[in-house]
C-alpha cells in the first residue's frame, strides 16, 4: 500500500511538472519542436514564430529568414534561432 502511495504521488508530481514544462516559450525565444512554444506559435529554424493562422497583417513574413528588423517590417523582430539562423518572430 504504502509503494502504491509513493508511485501515484510520484506519477502527480511528473504529470504537472510536464504541464508547466510544455508549451511555456514566448515567441522570439529558443526552440527544438513546436510543443515548447505557446499555443499561437511555431518552432521555425530554432526560434517560436506565430503560426501562419494566427499571423495577422504581417506580410506572411513570420518564420522567413531574416539579417535584421528592418527585413521584418509589419512582420514582428528578425530574433536568432538555432545555429545562428534569424527569422522573423511575426506580429
Amino acid at each position: 500500500m504504502k509503494k502504491l502511495v509513493i508511485m501515484i504521488t510520484a506519477v502527480t508530481v511528473a504529470g504537472m511538472s510536464l504541464a508547466v514544462m510544455a508549451g511555456s516559450k514566448k515567441q522570439g525565444e529558443k526552440c527544438f519542436s513546436d510543443s515548447e512554444c505557446e499555443f499561437n506559435l511555431q518552432c521555425s529554424d530554432g526560434a517560436c514564430v506565430k503560426k501562419k493562422e494566427f499571423d495577422f497583417g504581417s506580410s506572411g513574413k513570420s518564420g522567413k529568414p531574416c539579417n535584421n528588423d528592418a527585413d521584418c517590417i509589419n512582420s514582428g523582430k528578425c530574433v536568432e534561432g538555432r545555429f545562428g539562423k534569424k527569422v522573423c518572430s511575426g506580429n
